[in-house]
């Protein structure tokens, strides 16, 4: 039974017991009979007027009588009328109206109302006083039918009532309900480390345990019949803004209310979070009674959680930045770094498209091949520096000339290419002549400079680009043989004096191409490139590095179209590793035998990409023979050996370990190129070709010399390859992958150790011990990538710090803009 439903009880008893004592003493003549007292006292006054009348009547003085009967009338209130009547029965004086308030009885005897007291004068009977009286207790109302015994009772009973359920109401507030719970029970609910509330179904607090005290800071006696939403609670919940506490909730729906979160601010306690779960109390019948509520402090989790969702969203940021500087720097890859011009492979999609496009369309597309002449003697004579300086105006005279009218490329070395969408045959070498004639009239670092150039067109027949760039590579060939510092058309070429299409080696051997060897789309390389960039990142990158090393050691011994095919194969060599397992290939360390025998299938699973991808037999035998020894090897003896090994496999195969030497591993730091070339000149002969090893030497000491940087800056390769591994680790980050996040915390430590950026090794370190120790907390590990991600910024942005921009239309740092704008 609910506590109102009690208290009525208890005061209904106590006024019918209230009641019983009164009517007991009113039995035994205790309580004391107001009626009788004012009869009594109306007999006292009767007597006392009939006195006066006598005295007055033996004086026969009617006047007296009169006055006196007014006066006392007058003077008591429930005295209604008087009269003085005689013994004949005649009235003699009346006071009040009394004829028609007296009403005569036969008997002529006295009631509580009516008194009569007869005078006498003179020793005989002379006469009678009347006197009226109003009703006893005629208060007015219904209380004046009652008597007055009657209505003190019924006063004693109402009020007793009233103030006992207001003061029980009010008491049974403070008696300590907990009484009823067994001490075992009470103690095993003041152990519970969350706090305990039992409430009423008014909200107030009938049990509450030691911790929901501590917690609020009272005590349990001061808690008890007190409202917990007396408490200034503040609701933690987006959703749930409807101003009705949980239990309130709970109360009324009879449903369990879960999960609420709730804060408390106090001075005892500071704020508090408290996770709040909220059950009805019902009876067997379903009747509600109240409520149990728990209160589960949260505040320390709650604190790393608010901390933990700002690191995230710092992480976020960061993340969002590192992928724009990403993209910026991927932009930037377009650009040949020192002359800004578009680079070969760039150059080769869009060449591609727009080839494309002018035979769907039927325009024509016009090319031209720039070589600037006796380059190597300028070199010679004044050093790379001036060399790069040359190249520079070059660039900046063919760009300046072009700009409305196509795209202009670093094609190799001191080689660049001219692409003229919508330009026939004729305009295209007008266009060359003039490009020719600025480079003339310039003076480039102080040095007369003069460029010859071949032109070609598709007017000419060329299906590919490849056949398109191979005869302008035809024309610039019959241009420097007649002379230099003039522009040549392929189809003034005379037969007699093309340039070969096969090349002759050192030693005589000719390695022969056939010229209707199928093309390969490079919008097909590029798409086998992205995906294995998005594989394996670090990769990609050395494939793109290969290619550039494999591109310029064939320079002067391969024709454009061999350059290209070999090009292709340096970026696709490894396109093998798609169908090796991220446990092998992405294994932070070393690999045992079985792990290297897995990795080693690699290369055959790339040549059956590469023959299903393209029918070009160069350029999977270039990818098959990659791995032959010059000196034969007998771990692989169904491989060729010397002259009969490609001359493209063999580029390969030398430019492949020079990047490998000197790239670093998780397990290994890469060696200087000065290491690298002195192990390599020491397999010369068993491993690799002789002669190719030292035209490759001299073509990466000129490569090293022209990306040479101050102490300090950082790279672009650099930059990327930070950037590409800091991408990786966020999202094994958002994927909570710790294998991965591993692996990739150990790629940063090597790469930022090798660059001497220690900030961002220490901070990798610092991350690596953490996913290693068991106790680690994940915000602290985020805390850390978080860091991490910002000096990986910070690096890149000393990158772009770094890029000296000579013109402020710079076509590198356009695309900079438009990438971050």
């Amino acid at each position: 039974m609910h506590r109102l439903r009690a208290t009525m009880r208890i005061t209904v008893s106590l006024a019918c017991l209230t009641l019983s004592v009164l009517l007991t003493a009113q039995m035994l003549g205790v309580l004391p009979d107001q009626d009788k007292a004012i009869v009594n006292g109306r007999k006292s006054l009767s007597e006392a007027v009939a006195i006066d009348c006598s005295l007055a009547a033996q004086r026969d003085d009617m006047e007296l009588i009169e006055a006196s009967l007014q006066a006392i009338v007058g003077r008591e209130e429930d005295l209604l009328s008087a009269a003085l009547r005689s013994a004949d029965g005649e009235l003699l004086v009346a006071v009040g109206n009394h004829e028609k308030k007296w009403k005569p009885n036969a008997e002529r005897l006295s009631t509580p109302t009516q008194m009569y007291v007869p005078i006498a004068a003179h020793g005989e009977d002379w006469g009678t006083v009347e006197l009226r009286f109003a009703q006893i207790g005629s208060a007015g109302g219904w209380m004046g039918m009652l008597g007055p015994t009657v209505r003190f009772m019924l006063f004693v009973v109402c009020a007793g009532f009233l103030v006992h359920f207001l003061y029980l109401r009010r008491v049974l507030r403070h008696l300590d309900p907990t009484r009823v719970i067994p001490n075992r029970v009470r103690n095993t609910l003041d152990t519970l480390a969350e706090g305990l509330v039992v409430l009423d179904k008014q909200q107030r607090i009938v049990f509450a345990n030691q911790s929901f005290s501590q917690a609020v800071g009272k005590s349990a006696t001061e808690l008890q019949g007190h409202e917990v939403a007396d408490f200034d609670w503040e609701n933690n919940n987006p959703e749930g803004d409807d101003g009705e506490y949980p239990w309130s909730r709970a109360i009324r729906s009879g449903e369990r209310e879960t999960g609420n979160l709730l804060k408390l601010e106090q001075e005892e306690t500071g704020k508090r979070v408290f996770k709040v779960n909220t059950a009805p109390v019902l009876t067997e019948d379903g009747r509600k009674m109240g409520a149990l509520a728990s209160f589960d402090d949260v505040t320390a989790l709650e604190e790393r959680n608010a901390k933990l969702r700002e690191t995230l969203d710092r992480l976020k940021n960061s993340r969002d930045q590192i992928r724009r500087q990403n993209d910026q720097l991927r932009t930037m890859a377009m650009y040949d770094p020192l002359t800004s011009c578009l680079n070969r492979r760039f150059f080769f999609a869009e060449f591609e498209q727009s080839l494309a496009e002018a035979q769907q369309q039927r325009a024509p597309l016009s090319a031209i091949l720039v070589d600037v002449d006796h380059f190597k003697s300028v070199n010679d004579n004044h050093g790379h520096q001036v060399g790069d300086r040359v190249l520079q105006e070059v660039a900046k005279q063919l760009r300046t000339g072009a700009e409305s009218h196509g795209t202009v490329c670093r094609y190799g070395g001191e080689e660049f290419a001219v692409l003229l969408p919508n330009m026939d045959f004729a305009a295209a070498t007008r266009f060359a002549d003039t490009l020719r004639g600025r480079l003339e009239a310039a003076l480039c670092a102080g040095l007369p400079i003069t460029a010859s150039m071949g032109v070609s067109s598709s007017e000419c027949g060329a299906k590919t680009p490849q056949d398109l760039l191979e005869q302008a590579d035809q024309a610039l060939y019959h241009a420097k043989d007649s002379g230099r510092n003039q522009v040549a058309r392929w189809d003034d070429v005379p037969k007699t004096k093309s340039k070969p299409k096969t090349k002759q080696d050192d030693r005589g051997n000719r390695h022969s191409y056939d010229g209707a060897e199928a093309s390969i789309p490079f919008h097909a390389v590029t798409a086998l490139m992205s995906a294995l960039h998005y594989r394996d990142p670090l990769t990609a990158e050395h494939s793109r590095r290969v290619a550039d090393l494999c591109v310029a050691t064939a320079a002067g011994l391969m024709n454009e179209r061999e350059r290209y095919v070999l090009e292709v194969g340096a970026l696709l060599h490894d396109i093998g590793k798609l169908g090796v397992p991220d446990a092998v290939l992405l294994k932070p360390g070393p690999l045992n035998a079985a792990e290297r025998k897995i990795i080693e299938t690699h290369d055959w699973i790339g040549v059956e990409i590469l023959a299903a991808a393209f029918t070009s037999t160069e350029l999977t035998e270039i990818v098959r023979n990659h791995h032959a020894w010059f000196g034969g090897n007998r771990r692989q003896p169904d491989l060729p050996s010397g002259a009969d090994i490609p001359l493209g496999a063999r580029i390969l195969s030398i430019a492949d370990a020079y990047d490998a030497i000197t790239s670093d591993r998780v397990y290994r730091r890469g060696k200087s190129a000065e290491e690298a070339i002195t192990e390599m000149r020491r397999w010369a002969g068993e491993q690799f070709d002789p002669e190719l090893l030292e035209r490759f030497i001299a073509v990466v000491q000129a490569h090293d010399a022209n990306e040479q940087r101050e102490a300090g800056d950082v790279t672009k390769q650099t930059a990327l390859r930070i950037g590409l591994q800091m991408e990786k680790l966020v999202c094994a980050l958002d994927t909570e992958d710790r294998s991965t996040l591993k692996e990739m915390t150990g790629l940063l430590k090597s790469t930022a150790t090798q660059f001497d950026i220690n900030e961002l090794a220490a901070a990798a370190s610092e991350l690596e011990q953490n996913l290693d120790a068991e106790d680690a907390e994940w915000c602290q590990i985020v805390q850390i990538a978080t860091d991490m991600l910002d000096l990986c910024r910070a690096t890149q942005r000393s990158y772009f710090r770094s890029e000296s921009v000579d013109e402020a239309e710079h076509p590198r740092r356009k695309a900079m803009e438009t990438v971050s704008g």
